[in-house]
């Protein structure tokens, strides 16, 4: 019978998870057409208004950085517009995030 320590040892951090699925709202933006490059694809999205970044949940993201259902957080902001009814987040690093929530 494994102890409490090997236990608590098999468990993986939502990081080392890999995501099983796609969110719907992900799903649905994935099918526009945009004018422009999509870095990525953000659920649970908020502005960190103290260091001026967005903090979500990727999924999609172009650049290999991030695998899907990982929390991260943006370089700085440069802008927010609206394309196709969706909040798109440009960052300092000339990502362009599309909000799907």
């Amino acid at each position: 019978m494994p102890n409490t320590y090997e236990m608590l040892n098999t468990l993986k951090t939502p990081a080392e998870v890999k995501s099983s699925s796609t969110p719907a709202s992900v799903e649905r933006v994935m099918g526009v057409q945009f004018e422009f490059s999509v870095s990525g694809y953000l659920c649970c999205a908020t502005v960190d208004t103290e260091i001026n970044c967005l903090v979500g949940v990727v999924y999609r993201e172009t650049r290999g950085r991030f695998r899907d259902g990982s929390t991260i957080r943006t370089s700085w902001l440069r802008r927010r517009f609206e394309s196709r009814g969706y909040h798109v987040f440009e960052t300092f690093n000339r990502s362009a995030y599309v909000v799907c929530e």
